[in-house]
Order: structure tokens, then sequence, then C-alpha cells
């Protein structure tokens, strides 16, 4: 997913950038990102990725009830792009034949192929595994940064800051379904995508749980199978936090003494997965807190982080390392 802002919270971002590091410049050395891609984002001329405007604001002490972006779904572009090509094919080209003058040049290649041994099959058979713990993780990863169109199953995630977990998705798909998932880079956005084309897998997926096009309208909700075992609940939420999900460290003053505590959290944009999460966490003993204007689930007690990392665990390094790097910054605790 990605926001839109408006000129005037640009504007009161922006100006917190110069006045805080002094230039754009400054600010991008600090941050890694990159002057181009500031000054887009400052000029509005494109979108920014949900994940980095989170950060984005949080580096400049804002929090997200701050502003009110406008969210823009992944793959919204597509069908008015397809539209917008037709008509342009048509205009150049005109009608480009009847169904019946397409089917008979349909089965004359077929003919061709045949005679020629070239004919291929054009449905990838997939390996449909049994219902596992690993399986639940990897509905965890399609709920969070996953969509499946009709032909593909893909996980869209950081090129910068999570590609050792793009490679370790990619590795769990060709272990659950004996495919060969192969990976893109968006350099321009940093994006990297784990994509799958397979008919039989968009298929699978989607009887089991996972719906086909936008997930918030379809009434994201975790498959019933997961939320009847406990295991598969805990690997469920693993794959869930390690897409959407976030360790931070919490830097508060009172009276001129400073205090830090340990924050982990879940963001969904869907309202029931919100509950299903909510559920999931009390299921094994934690107490999340959550919002109703916020869209994300919370654990705040320390020990309770601990807990999570030795019980639901990670199989994202840089939760992991973020994690081991914040709790020796913070009071021990028997």
């Amino acid at each position: 997913m990605r926001v839109k802002i408006s000129r005037k919270e640009r504007e009161k971002l922006f100006s917190t950038v110069i006045e805080r590091y002094g230039s754009i410049k400054k600010f991008s050395d600090k941050t890694k990102i990159h002057r181009r891609t500031l000054n887009d984002w400052r000029r509005g001329a494109c979108t920014i990725p949900l994940k980095r405007y989170k950060n984005f604001i949080k580096i400049l002490g804002f929090k997200e009830v701050d502003f009110s972006p406008h969210i823009i779904f992944d793959y919204w572009h597509i069908k008015e792009a397809s539209r917008k090509g037709g008509l342009i094919t048509f205009s150049k080209y005109g009608n480009l034949g009847t169904a019946e003058g397409r089917r008979k040049g349909g089965l004359a290649s077929i003919a061709t192929h045949k005679k020629n041994g070239t004919l291929f099959n054009n449905i990838k058979s997939i390996e449909k595994p049994h219902k596992s713990e690993k399986l639940a993780e990897f509905f965890g990863i399609l709920f969070g940064d996953g969509h499946l169109s009709n032909y593909q199953a893909s996980i869209s995630t950081s090129s910068q800051t999570d590609r050792e977990h793009a490679l370790y998705t990619q590795k769990l798909i060709k272990e659950l379904f004996k495919i060969e998932p192969y990976l893109k880079v968006k350099r321009n956005e940093n994006v990297i995508n784990v994509v799958a084309s397979s008919r039989n897998l968009v298929k699978y997926l989607n009887e089991n749980g996972m719906p086909i096009g936008n997930k918030i309208e379809n009434n994201l909700t975790a498959p019933k199978w997961i939320k009847d075992n406990s295991l598969y609940r805990k690997g469920f939420i693993r794959g869930l936090f390690d897409t959407d999900g976030c360790v931070y460290l919490d830097i508060h003053r009172i009276k001129n003494k400073t205090y830090k505590h340990l924050g982990l959290t879940i963001t969904s944009y869907a309202d029931n997965l919100v509950l299903d999460i909510i559920d999931f966490l009390k299921s094994f003993g934690f107490t999340p807190t959550n919002r109703t204007t916020q869209k994300s689930v919370y654990l705040r007690r320390q020990k309770e982080i601990v807990r999570y990392f030795k019980e639901i665990k990670t199989s994202n390094p840089k939760h992991y390392n973020r994690y081991i790097k914040f709790i020796g910054e913070v009071p021990k605790w028997s």
C-alpha cells in the first residue's frame, strides 16, 4: 500500500526536515533516503510506500494521528491502464476480429504446435501441502504484504530493509509448493517483489482463505483452519508481524529524566483482521492494546515482548536485530 498526502501536510513535514536538519541533503545523508526521492515526495510527484511514510513521520517526531493520508492500495492502476491500452489499440487497428475468427485462429495455432511438437501446457502444477505451521506463516506473510491476481501470487517489501526476508519467502514458497518463484526489484521505488506465477497456486491459496484482488474490500479475515489450531495461529502471527509489524524503542522524558521501553506493533487496515490479531495474541496469554482511531495492535509490557521473541519468534532478521539492539538500551527486569 502507498499513501498520498496533501500539499499542506507535505509542507508541514518538509519544513520540519529543514528546521531540524538544515537541508534536504543532510536529512538524506542521515536517513539514507535518496534526495531525488525526498524531493519527489516534497513536490507530490509520487506517492509514498506506507512503511516508509510511517518511518518518515516517526523520524521527525510526529504521530500517525497528526496527518490524514489518503491510502492507495496496491495494483489500483492496473484496471485503468488496461482500459486505456485497449482503447489505444482499437483506435490504431480497429476490431481485432470476431469471436468465431479468433476461435478458428486458436485451433489453427494449436494444430501447428502439435505438428511441430511445440505444444506447451500453460497450467503450472504445484504440490498442495498439508496444513502446517509453515503454511500458516506463509498465509500471514500474504495477508501482510501479499496480493493475488488471477495468475500470480506476489509479496512486495522493502529492498533496503527486508531483502533477507524476501529471500526467506522465496525459499518458503519453493519448499511448500515445489515451484520456482522469482525476485523482481524496482530500484527506483526501493521495492522487491517475490512473484510466483501459477493459476493452480492462486486457486489453492484462494480456496484456503486468501482473497483475489483488493484484500480490504474483500473483508479480509484469518481463515478458519488457522483460527482453530494453536500452532497455526502462532505461525500466522509470525508471518503477519514479519511483514506488517515493528519493534521499536519508546523514549519519553519526565522532569528531565529519560525513560525507555520496548514496544511491538502489528498494523492492518482490515478491521476484522485487527480483531483476529487481538484474539490470537490473547490466546497465547499476551495483553494487546488497540485504539479504534488507529489500525495497529500493540504489545507494551516488557516481559511479554521478550516472551514474544522467545515463543512466537521471527523469520525476519531486521526485526530480530532491532530487538537485540533495543533490549540492550532498556532497564533490566527480573
